[in-house]
């Protein structure tokens, strides 16, 4: 077996996460090897987006990020102009991309995926210029990210964003918007909207089951509403993507889509909330390296 070669890595450390003793021991286990090892701590939303893209300015080998899927958002969004890999140490509530592409969530197995294999390219999806790696959400289950309290998540880790659906079920509120493509007009109300880069969010939840990561599409699936009843049945589906071909949903694969909403929606990217009244969605196909584990 060949050594790898020492390299750079810049550490982006969610700052709730900073002194778990995991990450002072991937520290101290990557500069034992022989790599360097710059940790920069978040405080603030934007710091990993700042310091990923100070890292890939100033010539490091990998960007490391430690932390859930916001961070690993944020930090992904740093390296939108560079080309330099990107690894992940998962150490968040939901790890969704980790579990989905296979990282280990063991913090120690994770790093030695990241200073043993080679990057592997793929493609990342994009709304209103920002990035994002798993799903992207808009009516129910983006307000429930969004209403779902830091401590919840810290007690009870995905099981807090379920509490929170259940709860934004007591007031169904359709979304009406106009969604285009080369391939799609449609207009329609919504309860829910998800786009795919990846399948899962929100803690396994398969709304775009049929993603996957290279295939150079988004996966877009709208929900129309239902009656309240109706709709939690269906949920129930939601979890194993097992709510395709049922009656109100619509399942496309698309390169780009246009949302055009009456007024601002609440709209997440793996995970971080946001809010816009028209959604402009694109794939960027094979732009991002990342230590994920190869297909057997």
């Amino acid at each position: 077996m060949s050594i790898p070669k020492a390299k750079h890595l810049l550490f982006v450390i969610h700052g709730a996460r900073a002194e778990l003793p995991a990450v002072r021991r991937a520290i101290d286990v990557a500069r034992a090897a022989g790599h360097t090892v710059t940790p920069r701590i978040t405080w603030a939303r934007g710091d990993a987006t700042n310091f990923a893209l100070e890292g890939a300015r100033d010539g490091v080998d990998t960007i490391v990020a430690l932390g859930g899927d916001g961070t690993i958002n944020e930090t992904l969004n740093g390296l939108s102009t560079h080309d330099v890999p990107l690894g992940v140490i998962p150490l968040g509530t939901a790890n969704d991309f980790a579990r989905e592409t296979g990282i280990p969530l063991d913090p120690q197995a994770a790093l030695d995926l990241i200073l043993r294999e080679p990057p592997v390219r793929i493609d990342t999806g994009e709304l209103n210029g920002r990035r994002f790696l798993n799903v992207s959400t808009a009516g129910i289950g983006a307000e429930a990210t969004a209403a779902t309290p830091a401590e919840s998540k810290e007690a009870l880790g995905a099981l807090a964003y379920a509490i929170t659906g259940a709860r934004k079920l007591v007031d169904l509120q359709p979304i009406a918007a106009h969604f285009t493509a080369p391939e799609l007009d449609l207009e329609t109300t919504f309860l829910v909207l998800a786009v795919g880069n990846g399948r899962s969010t929100g803690g396994g939840t398969l709304l775009t089951p049929r993603a996957s990561l290279t295939d150079g599409l988004l996966d877009v699936c709208i929900i129309e509403p239902r009656a309240r009843r109706e709709f939690a049945r269906l949920a129930l589906r939601f979890r194993k993507g097992l709510h395709l071909g049922r009656k109100g949903v619509h399942y496309l694969q698309l390169t780009s889509l246009r949302v055009a909403a009456q007024g601002p929606i609440t709209v997440n990217l793996d995970g971080e909330p946001t809010a816009a009244t028209t959604l402009n969605y694109h794939v960027r196909v094979g732009d991002l390296r990342v230590h994920i584990p190869r297909p057997a």
